[in-house]
């Protein structure tokens, strides 16, 4: 579950950032009720989908691809934050809400994207197996 976890959190949420600017070239700004929710449906969504993309691409060149228990609390925290910075752009009045949550988000995806490439780098360089949390034994 955790492998697809990404690519799923990364086509939600640039289907939610192509559709924030579908709404902007349309002109049908009553979909996005505040400030905060044209930059969090133009910028932060469709960055996050490229962020969650990309980490996936790296966890996948492991042999076995596996998120480490460290990664599985980011990719929680990612998606968590998506979810909070989506519900508070609801509300006009919450631009603030946006200064403090899209420093958060973008701290935590670069944050998850810099520990699966060290993960991943490690594991080729034969630096610790993580493959004993994935039930797997390493290969010689």
């Amino acid at each position: 579950m955790w492998l697809w976890a990404q690519p799923l959190l990364a086509i939600i949420t640039a289907a939610a950032g192509i559709a924030a600017w579908v709404v902007q070239a349309i002109g049908a700004y009553a979909f996005l009720p505040s400030v905060q929710a044209v930059v969090t449906g133009t910028f932060v969504l469709p960055g996050l989908a490229v962020s969650l993309g990309v980490n996936h691409l790296i966890v996948m060149a492991r042999r076995p691809p596996v998120l480490t228990g460290g990664e599985k609390i980011l990719l929680g925290l990612q998606a968590l934050l998506a979810v909070v910075t989506v519900l508070t752009s609801l509300d006009p009045a919450a631009l603030i809400g946006g200064f403090l949550l899209w420093p958060l988000l973008i701290a935590a995806a670069v944050t998850a994207c810099v520990t699966m490439a060290r993960t991943t780098l490690q594991l080729r360089r034969g630096g610790y197996p993580i493959v004993a949390e994935a039930g797997v034994s390493p290969a010689p």
